[in-house]
C-alpha cells in the first residue's frame, strides 16, 4: 500500500496539468536573468548565470569565454 501511495504522490506533484498548484513546477522553465530558463541543473552547452527560487539554476545557452 505504501509504494502505491508514493507513486500517486509523485505523479500528482509532477503532473503538468496541476503545475499551477505545485510551486516547484511553476518555477521550472520560467524565464529568468538575461533570457535564461530555470532548471534543476544546467546542460553542458549552457552556463549558470543566477539562481531561481527553490535553488533552481538560471541557465543561458552558450559557454563562457576561457
Amino acid at each position: 500500500m505504501k509504494p502505491l501511495l508514493v507513486v500517486f504522490v509523485f505523479l500528482f506533484l509532477w503532473d503538468p496539468v496541476l503545475a499551477g498548484i505545485n510551486s516547484l513546477s511553476s518555477e521550472m522553465h520560467k524565464k529568468c536573468y538575461k533570457n535564461g530558463i530555470c532548471r534543476l541543473e544546467c546542460y553542458e552547452s549552457e552556463m549558470l548565470v543566477a539562481y531561481c527560487m527553490f535553488q533552481l539554476e538560471c541557465c543561458v545557452k552558450g559557454n563562457p569565454a576561457p
